[in-house]
């Protein structure tokens, strides 16, 4: 007798179950290799592109200018590359136009469609607002008040992710953009600002940071690492091929669980198989194999499948996760390592669940295996409600729950695992939407920043005028120390416990400062003054309760003596109300609309992702469900004849058959609900490295109606499609069965 003959014979009889799996394991490999084909992609053409742009190293801006003679001795005397950028900020109708002069050296932009300018009345402006906004090339823009033709569009290696602030939390593409003009164009705008950039080629960044302070007065100092218009790059291809492998590991895990238990179902099944085979004299290890073969089936046409797949549509899936970034031109693929990986590695689960569930048969009786009775001892179920009178319809359904333990918890695995995924995309979405609508007023009362490019003293344009600069850690994380007064209109600081703080006794950082860093009130910090390079020590006084900053707040005379300057000059003013204050004075404003359009924009690009989660999610449920109720209706075949022997009609047996579930469906939908919580905590924390800001989670009520439906619709839907299992039960099969 040949044991590969069975194969065909087995996938014929069962091919629903091999169908189901297998989508099983193509839906979660398909989040694998989106998330590792666009973390590649980005890591990829990041690279290329700093490179070929000649990306900066740092920029710094400084109080007294460096003329052309200066820069030019400082580059031979330090060996760098030195460049200014300058470059103006128009507001027109609410949009905000970064106009830049080229640069020569450093910053490099590349025209990605069109032309570069050539006339005074042309324009070339980022791609990402072009195509946000449906800007085509020939159209004409306002900008301040001349009107400019569009000739092409750009990207720079310092924008591809597009924050207008440094300081800001995502990227902005409906209200700001960046824009060249000629030469000559720009000398008519008249220069307002003033970025330099520079590019080390020797060790002596320290030195060579000295002599600009002592100078020139450093006024602003951010280097690559910590400019996340450049490093979100890195970080979030590193963060995206993290996540893929992951989801390969859990993933995988979560679908072999429903799988082996299927498949240690079935096995069991074919014990008076097993037995024969076993009193033929096959091996042990020989029928472990053979049923391992079985096993292997999902898992290697799952991951080849997704793999072709994957290989036909890796432009889309690849460009899914590109939505943070400027337009990027790449070739999305999918490379053979994560192809093989995913292949592999859910088969060799799906194999060692098979090779365990026979091995651990083999160590039963072959007598018992023959007579179909290893299960002997077992069956206590039976007497479940045995003396009580009620109906038949609420045994049968207990007993199906309680006697089939691994069979239910497939039902329910499945019917949670669908409700799972989908709250936790909707929770994503919810919670974006709750910290743009709540957490955004934790920086204050204030609607306008206005950082100004001099210190000055007292408050000639009104407001309130406060300290902020940027200061390092350690470890050469950067954040913000704002000195101001207690009695700041537009700043309520509260500690944790909700008690006001009185910033004479000392320094007070933000509760998400606290968590990344790990620090708690009364810990002793350093500090480094990334513009003097000066070290300091501060006790931390207490805990802002402030999830949107990474922050340390202080008196206005702790703030100046770190800093190095007089404590009654500032260099921002808050305000409720817009301020007159001259452009040339301002580098930048800050808006708080503007925080809370980055979370709504930040939502609207998670969209595509969020809907194709829910959408793998209803598929799982779905195929989870298909899988269990059709190993119910295959394991009560002999009791669905007798029901027909006995004048059971179809529709009678599908209600006393394929109902016991029901229960399953509230209950499966409930456990999701704390395990969605505590995820989606848990990315939101994970994130705020990358962000600088700690959503808290949140559901929205109809959040959870929508994800009912969904997985009532998923769970009834699978019933549907198995109604006709039932149908096809011939009532001479338990006769059968009497017979022997």
């Amino acid at each position: 007798m040949k044991l590969n003959k069975r194969y065909f014979r087995s996938i014929k009889s069962n091919v629903s179950f091999y169908v189901s799996s297998t989508i099983l394991s193509i839906m979660t490999l398909f989040l694998f290799f989106m998330m590792n084909i666009s973390g590649k992609a980005i890591w990829e053409f990041g690279d290329k592109f700093f490179i070929s742009q000649n990306v900066e190293d740092a920029n710094f801006t400084t109080y007294l200018p460096i003329s052309e003679d200066e820069i030019e001795e400082l580059e031979k005397e330090y060996g760098v590359t030195l460049e200014p950028q300058y470059y103006n900020n128009i507001e027109t109708d609410g949009v905000t136009t970064r106009v830049f002069k080229k640069t020569k050296e450093i910053n490099l932009y590349s025209i990605t469609e069109g032309k570069d300018i050539e006339k005074n009345n042309e324009i070339i402006i980022s791609e990402g607002y072009a195509v946000y906004n449906k800007v085509s090339i020939g159209d004409e823009l306002m900008i301040g008040d001349k009107e400019y033709t569009v000739t092409g569009f750009f990207q720079r290696p310092d924008y591809l992710y597009m924050l207008q602030n440094e300081n800001d939390s995502y990227k902005n593409v409906t209200t700001f953009f960046l824009a060249y003009v000629a030469d000559e164009e720009f000398e008519n705008l008249g220069c307002e600002n003033c970025l330099y950039l520079i590019r080390y080629d020797e060790d002596n960044q320290i030195e060579f940071r000295k002599e600009i302070n002592e100078k020139y007065h450093m006024r602003t100092y951010i280097s690559a690492s910590e400019n996340m218009r450049i490093d979100m790059v890195k970080m979030q291809a590193e963060m995206f091929i993290v996540i893929s492998y992951i989801i390969l590991i859990i993933m995988p895990l979560i679908v072999v669980v429903l799988v082996s238990i299927v498949i240690n179902r079935k096995v069991k099944s074919e014990q008076k198989m097993i037995g024969t085979l076993t009193a033929l004299g096959y091996k042990k290890s020989k029928l472990m194999l053979h049923y391992a073969g079985f096993a292997m089936i999902p898992g290697l046409f799952g991951g080849v499948l997704a793999a072709i797949f994957t290989m036909i549509f890796a432009q889309p899936f690849g460009k899914v996760g590109l939505q943070d970034y400027e337009p990027m031109r790449i070739e999305c693929h999918l490379e053979p390592i994560a192809a093989i990986l995913g292949t592999i590695i859910p088969t060799v689960m799906y194999v060692l669940a098979a090779m365990n569930s026979v091995n651990k048969l083999l160590k039963k009786d072959t007598v018992l295996l023959l007579n179909g009775n290893s299960e002997h001892g077992e069956k206590g179920h039976r007497n479940i409600l045995v003396k009580n009178k009620v109906s038949f319809r609420m045994k049968y359904a207990l007993r199906s729950l309680i006697g089939n333990p691994s069979r239910t918890f497939v039902v329910f695995l499945g019917i949670f695992l669908g409700s799972y995924i989908a709250l936790l995309g909707y929770s994503f979405l919810d919670t974006m939407e709750h910290t743009k609508k709540n957490m955004v007023d934790e920086m204050g009362s204030f609607e306008y920043q206005y950082v100004l490019n001099e210190l000055v003293e007292g408050s000639e344009y009104g407001g309130e005028p406060v300290v902020m600069s940027t200061v390092e850690n350690e470890a050469g994380k950067q954040f913000s120390i704002i000195g101001t007064s207690d009695s700041n209109p537009y700043l309520s600081l509260s500690d944790i416990q909700g008690k006001d703080i009185n910033l004479e006794e000392g320094y007070y950082i933000t509760s998400i400062m606290a968590m990344l860093q790990n620090i708690e009130a009364g810990d002793i910090i350093k500090l480094c003054n990334p513009l003097t390079l000066e070290e300091y020590e501060i006790t931390v006084a207490g805990i802002v309760d402030n999830d949107m900053q990474t922050a340390i707040f202080t008196n206005k005379e702790n703030a100046a003596e770190i800093l190095g300057i007089d404590e009654n000059v500032s260099n921002v003013i808050m305000s409720d109300v817009v301020l007159d204050i001259p452009d040339s004075k301002v580098t930048q404003t800050i808006k708080k609309t503007d925080a809370k359009e980055q979370f709504q924009n930040m939502s609207n690009q998670m969209n595509v992702m969020i809907y194709f989660l829910i959408g793998i999610g209803a598929i799982i449920c779905v195929a989870s469900i298909y899988v269990a109720v059709n190993m119910l209706v295959t394991e009560n075949r002999s009791n669905i004849s007798m029901l027909k022997v006995l004048g059971y009609k179809d529709k009678q047996i599908n209600q006393i058959v394929l109902r016991i579930n029901h229960i399953l469906l509230p209950i499966g939908i409930l456990v999701s609900i704390p395990l969605v919580f505590a995820s989606t905590n848990g990315f939101m924390v994970w994130m705020a490295e990358f962000i600088g800001v700690l959503p808290q989670s949140y559901i929205a009520p109809e959040s959870f109606v929508y994800t009912t439906i969904l997985a009532c619709c998923s769970y009834f839907g699978s019933l549907f499609l198995l109604r006709r299992k039932v149908s096809k039960v011939d009532m001479v099969e338990s006769l059968k069965e009497n017979r022997e």
